[in-house]
């Protein structure tokens, strides 16, 4: 997953729902631990937290691997379709 980029925004204003639920997509999906992902967005590890739990808790995040319903999850299909094809070309490589 690409990695979001954060919005310049004053402080005290909210993140917009894009960035929060593409922040934590990143998260769960990176594989990282929830402060090297915060630090890498220049984000405090218990605003990412506290993202999730409001995404969990209202029913929008459908599985740890961060389905988000009502999002087009064409870009991860994209990159899904990508690996598997380079997967194919190595297993292909192999068996010659």
């Amino acid at each position: 997953m690409i990695k979001p980029i954060r919005p310049n925004i004053s402080k005290g204003v909210t993140y917009p729902p894009e960035f929060r639920e593409e922040a934590v997509r990143y998260w769960l999906s990176s594989g990282q631990t929830l402060s090297a992902v915060a630090g890498d967005l220049g984000l405090s590890p218990q605003c990412l937290r506290d993202w999730r739990k409001s995404m969990d808790s209202d029913a929008h995040l459908t599985s740890h691997t961060s389905t988000i319903k009502g999002v087009n999850n064409s870009a991860n299909d994209l990159d899904l379709a990508r690996e598997n094809g380079q997967l194919r070309r190595e297993l292909e490589a192999m068996t010659r």
